[in-house]
């Protein structure tokens, strides 16, 4: 996963929003979020709300931690008669960028 944009805005006042925006166009291919659900089976493409809760430079990387709220479903067996409900379920999880200064490439990991 790369993120030029918000990279290119570090040190401005549009980082917070250059990072809400790269990480909101994300889908769950580039994002840990099947791995971080609690009350579904199945996450959802399309994160609904990035909330930055810190940033810091270390070294030639920017370190990002982040609030997401996205959709999981529990997914039954699909049969005609299945009970389970396939409403989405709000998720929430909080996630660790890693992105280096120079390319953009980013690691993220679940936040401790």
């Amino acid at each position: 996963m790369k993120l030029r944009e918000c990279l290119d805005s570090w040190g401005s006042p549009g980082f917070a929003g250059a990072f809400k925006a790269e990480v909101k166009a994300s889908g769950v291919d580039d994002l840990p979020l099947q791995r971080q659900l609690r009350h579904g089976s199945v996450a959802l493409d399309g994160v609904l709300d990035v909330v930055v809760l810190s940033c810091r430079e270390d070294g030639r990387r920017i370190r990002v931690k982040a609030g997401l709220f996205y959709n999981g479903i529990i997914a039954g067996s699909c049969c005609i008669d299945d009970p389970t409900p396939v409403e989405p379920r709000e998720e929430y999880c909080e996630l660790l960028f890693l992105i280096d200064r120079e390319s953009g490439e980013t690691v993220v990991e679940p936040a401790q």
